[in-house]
Order: C-alpha cells, then structure tokens, then sequence
C-alpha cells in the first residue's frame, strides 16, 4: 500500500492545529461565568468563530493522525497505535464540545440565564463525565504518542516537548491570568506543526528509496 495519503493526513494535521489555536483565541479570555454570558451576548462573531474552529478543528486533528503513525520506530508502533486511538477519541469529543458551544449560545440568547443557573448547569453529572472522558482520552493520548516520538527519536526534541508541556499546563492553566491560558493551546498548535512538517519532510526523503 502506498504513502501517497501522507501530505493530506499532515496537511490536515497543521490546518486543525491552526483552527485549534484560532478557537482557543476566539473564546473571552476569562473564566467568569458572568462574563462569559455577556460575551455570549456581545460578541457574538468571535463565539460563532470559536464553535466553528473546534468543530473543524477536530476533523483536521483526526485525520492528521494518521500522519503521525509514520513517525513512529517499528519497534514503538504498538503503543504509538494505542496512543493515537486515545488521542482520536478527544479530537473527536472536541466536535461534541464545539455542539455544547452551540447550545450554549442558543440557550443564553433565548433563556434569561442568572450566573447561578450556568454554574448549576455546569455540575450537571453526565455533563461533566462527557467532558472530562473528552479532555482525559485528549491529553493522555497525547502523552503517550508525546513519549514514543521523545524514546524513538524520529522528530527532533523541541517537537515532543511542546506535546509535554501542553499535557503539564492542562492541570494548572486555569491558575493563570485569563489573557494567558490561551498559551496552552498555542504551544499544542506549534507541537502539531511540528509533527506535521517532520512527517512530510520524513515522506519526501523515503520516496527515492522507494523508485529504487
């Protein structure tokens, strides 16, 4: 079976990693359940430009996995395969988060929410197991594939630690200021990148090989 799919999946790879850190830029930069309902009320465009950004975002992330798979060592690919299985289950909830982007949006403009109301909805049970499975299944197969790149040693170093140093901001980024937690995303973005080049650059070099 050939390569020929490689660039689309890396093309892809990059364009979902640009669409990720554009909707992490396009939500408020706050957390303040008030301040996200008047921003939901205001700014309208830049919360429509967010919901579309994850939602395309997780279609480019998870076919640009597949780009990934070329990187890894024979020896690794086992569990680089787990990984990206992992892995494609958060870039797939990332949709499902862009949806409650969605009905948020629908049910604010519509409903006279309070802040209370929003923080009660929030402690919804199902809802925050849905969320939580997403953003878990996201950063650790992201941790793994992270590590296998790091062991195998197939993409240069700066490449799996920007997928490191995503996975150990996760649990402290909402300690930062509010006009800084978007650094997450744009670290996860320069990452993915990275990869994305790496695995083209590693495609175009074995075609030779392969006419021979």
């Amino acid at each position: 079976m050939g390569a020929g799919w490689l660039p689309w999946s890396a093309a892809s790879l990059a364009s979902g990693a640009v669409l990720l850190v554009l909707g992490a830029l396009s939500m408020p930069p706050t957390t303040e359940v008030g301040q996200v309902i008047d921003a939901v009320a205001h700014q309208d465009a830049a919360w429509l430009m967010a919901t579309a950004s994850f939602f395309l975002a997780s279609v480019g992330l998870t076919m640009g996995l597949p780009a990934i798979l070329w990187l890894f060592p024979r020896r690794h690919q086992v569990v680089g395969l787990v990984g990206l299985w992992i892995w494609a289950v958060g870039t797939i909830g990332t949709a499902g988060v862009a949806s409650l982007l969605v009905l948020f949006r629908a049910v604010a403009r519509t409903v006279d929410l309070t802040p209370e109301q929003v923080e009660a909805l929030s402690r919804d049970p199902l809802l925050r197991l849905g969320l939580g499975a997403v953003v878990v299944a996201f950063h650790l197969g992201e941790l793994v594939v992270a590590l296998v790149l790091l062991r195998g040693r197939a993409a240069p170093v700066w490449v799996p630690a920007m997928l490191l140093l995503h996975v150990a901001l996760a649990p402290v980024n909402h300690l930062l200021p509010a006009n800084l937690q978007s650094v997450q995303a744009i670290v996860l973005g320069v990452g993915l990148m990275g990869i994305a080049v790496r695995a083209t650059e590693s495609w175009a070099g074995s075609r030779p090989l392969a006419r021979l």
